[in-house]
């Protein structure tokens, strides 16, 4: 089962009012898929509700921040990273480079911006 991180009320308070009522869970729950995986898991690992506050919230506002995102982006493909493809004798795809760490997870800035504040996204081992 999803957790999902924000409720109709929280996107009230914290969103812009892009999305629209009958479409405020679905696209709080892929929202919610989305910060647990670039936090690494992490979220889910330790619980929501045995996170900080502070934790809390700047994850709730980050869920926000990436539904809509997801609404204004749409969803996804791991096809959106490839640049070009040629077939014909050899087969060549080439990868869009990005340093970004948000593009490459496919996240709003802004919300990841937000979540690196929680200390769940640090990827140094």
């Amino acid at each position: 089962m999803i957790t999902i991180y924000a409720t109709n009320e929280d996107y009230k308070k914290y969103g812009s009012g892009k999305l629209e009522e009958k479409e405020l869970e679905k696209y709080l729950e892929l929202a919610s898929i989305d910060i647990n995986k670039a936090t690494l898991t992490r979220i889910e690992k330790r619980s929501f509700s045995n996170l900080t506050e502070n934790q809390k919230d700047l994850i709730i506002k980050s869920t926000c921040i990436q539904a809509e995102y997801i609404k204004d982006k749409g969803t996804y493909d791991e096809e959106d990273n490839v640049e070009s493809y040629s077939i014909g004798g050899d087969l060549t795809v080439n990868e869009k480079e990005s340093t970004e760490i948000a593009d490459k997870l496919k996240i709003s800035k802004v919300a990841f911006t937000y979540l690196r504040r929680t200390g769940l996204t640090n990827r140094i081992i």
